[in-house]
């Protein structure tokens, strides 16, 4: 990958490589353990990466947390590990650290092998009010079915298991429960409870008491996401599934501003300049017709480049801003480059002594010519602002969502995001392969801390937390309606 490339994704973008991505040059069985010695030495490895190279780190844990846990699931390291064993103990540290940038995956062609056996769970679920239910009629399961167990594990539970492959900014749990939601469901219990040639399922239909049991067989990954693309919920989903949309609402007189990501390219890129002519075209239009409520809808918005969202930003605040008010790395020359999967050293390494060559206290700091002062827009929006969040909202989009949220004057409708308030460890994404088990390592590298107001609804940890949390009712899944927005329109109503 070349260093462009790495600066196309700069700015907090959120790296969604799942376990279907890796190394295709391997060719490995999940059922073949590594030796003790092979394992030690990936567990060294990553250690070693982690402490030398992630300035997020300790972000959230003590050090003496963190190498406790380290320490802790490196004695549960034996000989008869399988790799799915062992990249629990991996996932169990990499979790504890607390940042939505981090990833751990199989090699590639690991899982296309294993994506072709019929292990994994078939049905599609949705997430609501700290319930699972079916979000596909399947089988004799009808559609909505409340599930009460999965193969006798109860429905707390299994949530609890399955949802923490999901890493999240801080202590949030919100963004790990609603990921069940996506096709990388089946993975997630792959991982939890290993291969399963059929689930059986307890479940309840809706509005009933009577617990019913069936057994249904273990599907492909690809039947799966069969499944998944037939979901009940897709039909709302992909109503607006443009990467930006601008309409006027008539009835309530008011301007609904959609911004999905903001993966559209760093400054020069024609995605940008793209971006850039829309919303000054946007508020040019909304200043002219004198608009004086705006809905901006940023849920299911997982990042993307630091100059997107400042310049959003910059239409919708009073202030004068940053992107952050400091910024640091552990390093300028990638370390462990013998693990390192790209062939960009030597470029990222003069990136690196450019952006960040500010040394003190053994942290590379942001080189302050890269952090510059913005001011509002000309045309920015004088009017109430009503902002959408969910618990998909993370890296740059929660980033833009905390300093909606600082500004204190918008009205903030949904759940709490997925990405921090305070700060993150983000901008750069690197990758590592460790030596034997060749489980990709992918986190970010630069921690951060964001240019907010320190708030008394929210703590370090905390994600950006919602004036009013409003989640998807039932009926309105049921029905495929969106709660969240009809509530905000509700709110404009009585403005």
């Amino acid at each position: 990958m070349k260093i462009i490339i790495k600066l196309t994704i700069l700015s907090s973008l959120i790296l969604l490589i799942s376990c279907k991505n890796g190394n295709k040059n391997q060719n490995l069985k999940e059922n073949k353990s590594l030796s003790k010695q092979e394992i030690l030495k990936d567990f060294n490895t990553f250690e070693a990466i982690y402490q030398k190279a992630n300035a997020g780190l300790y972000k959230y844990r003590s050090k003496h947390q963190i190498d406790s846990v380290f320490k802790e699931n490196k004695a549960k390291i034996t000989d008869s590990l399988s790799y799915r064993e062992f990249y629990n103990l991996l996932w169990n540290v990499i979790d504890y650290t607390g940042s939505c940038h981090n990833h751990l995956d199989f090699s590639n062609s690991l899982f296309d092998s294993l994506s072709k056996e019929k292990i994994f769970f078939p049905i599609p679920l949705k997430y609501i009010d700290g319930k699972l239910f079916t979000n596909l009629a399947y089988e004799n399961i009808p559609l909505g079915s409340e599930i009460i167990s999965v193969n006798n594990i109860k429905a707390k539970s299994f949530l609890g298991q399955v949802s923490k492959y999901r890493s999240t900014d801080g202590y949030n749990k919100s963004g790990k429960y609603k990921w069940v939601e996506t096709d990388y469901l089946p993975s997630y219990i792959y991982f939890a409870l290993g291969k399963q040639e059929e689930y059986t399922i307890e479940y309840k239909q809706y509005n009933s008491n009577e617990i019913e049991k069936i057994k249904v067989k273990s599907t492909t990954y690809s039947d799966f996401y069969e499944n998944f693309n037939n979901r009940h919920s897709k039909k709302l989903e992909v109503q607006n599934n443009k990467e930006y949309s601008y309409k006027f609402i008539d009835s309530v007189k008011t301007g609904f501003l959609t911004v999905k990501s903001f993966a559209m390219g760093e400054l020069e890129t024609e995605g940008h300049k793209k971006y850039a002519a829309f919303l000054d075209s946007v508020f040019v239009t909304i200043k002219n017709q004198e608009v004086k409520n705006l809905i901006v809808d940023i849920r299911g918005n997982g990042g993307g480049n630091g100059i997107n969202i400042l310049l959003l930003y910059s239409y919708l605040t009073q202030r004068t801003f940053q992107e952050n008010i400091s910024a640091y790395t552990l390093f300028q020359e990638i370390p462990f480059q013998e693990y390192y999967i790209y062939d960009d050293v030597e470029d990222l390494t003069n990136f690196f002594k450019e952006t960040h060559a500010v040394f003190n206290n053994n942290k590379y700091y942001q080189t302050p010519k890269f952090n510059e002062v913005w001011k509002p827009n000309t045309n920015a929006f004088q009017g109430e602002i009503v902002l959408l969040i969910d618990p998909f909202v993370a890296s740059a989009g929660s980033h833009f969502s905390s300093w909606m949220k600082s500004d204190e004057d918008p009205i903030i409708i949904g759940e709490e995001t997925m990405g921090g308030y305070y700060g993150h460890t983000g901008h750069m994404p690197m990758t590592y392969e460790l030596p034997n088990s060749k489980f990709l390592l992918t986190f970010s590298v630069v921690d951060l801390k964001q240019d907010v107001k320190e708030l008394p609804d929210e703590k370090f940890g905390d994600g950006v937390i919602p004036d009013f949390k409003i989640g998807q009712s039932y009926e309105d899944f049921i029905n495929n309606k969106d709660t969240q927005l009809n509530f905000a329109i509700e709110k404009i109503k009585k403005l």
